[in-house]
């Protein structure tokens, strides 16, 4: 019986020997599949070159003991700036530096945008290059007419050639439109329907206003001048590109009408409006024996009063208007350029249109009793 009952004990405790040697197995598989995360991760990190403290020193390092790891040591190096190294003037020189020979260090400059070499503009220059000529002698149109159309408009070019202001000495020039303000005027002019080179004409010559020209305004307005059936004339209309008109180009658009049709020298007429108004005592002044009369409407008040030039124009009949609501040219400045012109003498028509705006120009032109009144002045007379 005690035999058996040892047999079973030993049967028993062989069987959970099994069983705990089972579960051992199995745990220390589980520790195996189950890594140190920390340990893989330092395993599986970037790979680090392994340097030793020869190497280290070798290389300029300094071989130190890793702070939170004792036994551990790392090289620290410090990277290195042309400033900071110790390099020679031939060195310094090389890397594009500043040797300072008293304190034997190398200094270099950081490049600014703003100091970057930028390549040059181009140098823009008017589309003419005939100069002008000298003082108030007029300058001959360098191409040839076309053929003449009685009582319709003929466009001459020639004079968008002519340069009057100092030629730009560089080769690499272009030409650019913005300075066209700098050539001849071009113009329009158109003979009576009855013109003849028999007879001589009267010269109506208008200034537009504004810095340019709005040709359907000017159009409708020269179209509608009024002209007596037995006292026809030639009307010019040039264009400019400018603020003020130029005395020298104007000169030069009526002496090339002048070369090429029948006018009577004696009975050249000057009107504009408004910059043209302004324009028509500019141009006079500077002309004073070339216009048998002028009409200034609206004349403007700007860059600079006109009234000085009272004095260069009082000789000649002066036939003026202006409104005294208008907001664009001063009314007031009118109204003491025609006391002034008075002072002196002038023979003046001087017109304010009550509560009359910046217009009512077509009322004049077309006004027969206006026109005539100007056709009726003669130079020296």
């Amino acid at each position: 019986m005690r035999a058996a009952v040892f047999v079973t004990l030993l049967l028993f405790s062989a069987a959970l020997a099994g069983c705990v040697s089972e579960d051992i197995t199995d745990l220390e598989e589980d520790m195996i599949t189950e890594p140190n995360l920390e340990d893989q991760n330092r395993d599986e990190g970037d790979d680090v070159e392994q340097i030793t403290q020869e190497d280290c020193e070798e290389r300029g390092g300094s071989w130190s003991e890793t702070p939170d790891r004792e036994g551990e040591f790392y090289c620290a190096t410090e990277e290195e700036t042309p400033e900071e190294s110790e390099i020679n003037q031939e060195d310094c020189e090389e890397r594009g530096g500043t040797w300072d020979e008293q304190t034997r260090n190398c200094s270099f400059s950081e490049e600014r945008p703003e100091e970057e070499e930028q390549e040059p503009e181009p140098t823009y220059i008017p589309s003419c290059n005939i100069t002008a000529s000298q003082g108030m002698n007029s300058t001959a149109n360098p191409e040839d007419w076309p053929e003449l159309q009685s009582g319709k408009w003929n466009d001459i070019e020639g004079l968008t050639q002519i340069s009057y202001a100092p030629p730009v000495d560089d080769t690499e020039a272009i030409v650019d439109t913005r300075l066209d303000w700098m050539c001849g005027y071009t113009y329009s002019v158109r003979p009576p329907s009855d013109y003849n080179d028999s007879k001589q004409y009267p010269i109506f010559i208008f200034l537009h206003g504004g810095v340019t020209n709005d040709w359907f305004f000017t159009n409708f307005l020269t179209n509608n001048f009024h002209i007596p059936q037995n006292d026809s004339y030639i009307i010019v209309r040039p264009s400019k590109l400018q603020m003020d008109w130029d005395p020298k180009k104007v000169l030069d658009v009526l002496e090339d009408v002048k070369t090429q049709m029948s006018v009577d020298d004696d009975r050249v007429y000057l009107t504009g409006l408004s910059m043209g108004g302004r324009g028509t005592f500019i141009v006079a002044a500077e002309l004073p024996d070339y216009f048998a009369a002028i009409m200034p409407l609206s004349p403007h008040h700007t860059p600079y009063s006109y009234l000085p030039l009272a004095e260069e124009v009082a000789h000649l009949p002066i036939w003026m208007s202006h409104g005294d609501s208008d907001n664009t040219s001063s009314y007031d400045l009118a109204s003491q350029m025609a006391q002034e012109l008075q002072d002196l003498g002038a023979e003046i028509e001087f017109h304010t249109v009550i509560g009359g705006e910046h217009g009512g120009w077509f009322s004049i032109y077309s006004d027969p009793v206006v026109m005539e009144w100007m056709l009726s002045h003669v130079r020296g007379q």
